[in-house]
């Protein structure tokens, strides 16, 4: 006996029924859904990361009874901001990454930024300010150069060394 398995030459995935577009009309920020055209409630689809504004042009489906926003189409031209919103953690993950902000970037965390890598550049053509309540810095060998004033302020100092200090200037004010 045989027994022979046919398998459909073109197979098609599971159609959505139906996509639709509209206008987002409110935001209900306790069912976190947006409205759409007054009337259908919609969540926005996991991979939708641009958060959607109040007049975009939207297009969205309906699977087992509920609504996704699943694309925005056009924006309002009184919208000057593109908010990029999960509640998912996020991760970026590429050969190299560049951000270019030609007027500010702006990084903000309200636990921890970490940097990490094999060399770091700052570069900074005006005012370079750092701020902390306790500052720690480790190297191996530290340059420290000033082409006007170097002015180093404190309530208590201590300058201590293994071998040797040197103070080398024209004149040196000891008190």
């Amino acid at each position: 006996m045989k027994s022979i398995l046919e398998i459909p030459s073109n197979p098609l995935p599971t159609s959505v029924p139906v996509l639709y577009g509209g206008v987002v009309s409110e935001y209900d920020a306790a069912a976190q859904r947006w409205v759409i055209d007054d009337v259908f409630t919609a969540s926005v689809a996991v991979s939708l990361l641009v958060q959607p504004c109040l007049g975009d042009k939207v297009c969205f489906v309906e699977i087992a009874g509920d609504y996704f926003i699943t694309q925005i189409l056009s924006r309002s031209s009184q919208v000057n901001e593109l908010t990029i919103e999960s509640d998912k953690k996020m991760h970026w993950l590429a050969p190299e990454l560049k951000f270019t902000g030609v007027e500010n970037i702006e990084l903000l965390a309200l636990n921890k930024i970490g940097l990490i890598s094999k060399d770091c550049v700052v570069s900074v053509s005006n005012t370079l300010l750092q701020q902390a309540q306790t500052m720690l810095q480790h190297v191996g060998e530290c340059s420290l150069t000033a082409k006007g004033l170097l002015n180093i302020r404190g309530k208590h100092q201590v300058i201590s060394a293994e071998e040797d200090v040197r103070i080398d200037g024209k004149r040196i004010n000891m008190g």
